[in-house]
């Protein structure tokens, strides 16, 4: 009996990478974008804001999110 393979597993599609916008000691305005299932999870104050699809709307989400809160 021949074992089946997982040909799929070598086909890698790598999500987005992470990253984080501001200074780590001040809370209101640090934001992390961290992967979460094909996208990212815009990430303030302890609570999920926003899932975006790619990181350039991640980026442009957090900027207006920044000029909102000021």
């Amino acid at each position: 009996m021949k074992q089946p393979t997982n040909s799929y597993i070598l086909d890698c599609k790598p999500g987005p990478l992470s990253f984080v916008v501001g200074d780590w000691d001040d809370a209101e305005s640090f934001y992390a974008a961290v992967p979460c299932n094909n996208g990212l999870a815009i990430v303030n104050q302890g609570n999920v804001i926003k899932v975006c699809r790619n990181t350039s709307s991640a980026r442009k989400f957090i900027n207006k999110h920044q000029k909102r809160r000021k």
